[in-house]
């Protein structure tokens, strides 16, 4: 009863934390919320290098290469033609929006540098001076979290 508590208080921290970046951005709603945060993927950090040692790092528009109408800069031509090879494998889960949003229904913008590698999928998490997104994913039952992203996700592109 504790934890659902905290989890529920979670929850609507989070949403008062993005609801008003949302409305200043001119989001209307989830149903009209696009399927990708920007044109510009992670905010121009290369998707290649979330899977690497090293961890993220910023790329470079001269290494540019799009996937689903979506931008990607990657710091050399090695990164670009890994990303090209299988662009899947790389791109975020969920179209960039916040993996933990997704498990409770709603679109959190993501910090690009808050992520976390799940069964092979990059996921993007919400962090602001209200919430740390990725640290309430941990808390809970990933595999949980997981499917109800995916439900969620599915029944928003189902269109």
């Amino acid at each position: 009863m504790i934890r659902r508590f905290f989890t529920t208080a979670a929850v609507f921290a989070l949403a008062l934390a993005v609801t008003p970046s949302l409305t200043t951005a001119g989001e209307a709603d989830q149903a009209s919320a696009p399927l990708h945060t920007t044109a510009l993927g992670l905010s121009g950090y290369s998707p290649v290098s979330y899977f690497s040692e090293d961890g993220p790092h910023v790329g470079s528009p001269e290494f540019a290469a799009e996937h689903a109408g979506v931008t990607y800069f990657f710091a050399d031509s090695a990164e670009k033609k890994e990303f090209l090879a299988d662009p899947e494998k790389f791109t975020p889960a969920y179209g960039g929006w916040c993996a933990y949003g997704m498990a409770v229904d709603n679109y959190f913008p993501v910090n690009p540098t808050l992520y976390k590698i799940v069964d092979g999928r990059l996921m993007l998490f919400l962090h602001n001076d209200q919430a740390n997104a990725l640290e309430l994913w941990n808390a809970a039952d990933e595999s949980e979290l997981v499917a109800k992203a995916d439900n969620f996700w599915a029944a928003e592109n189902s269109e």
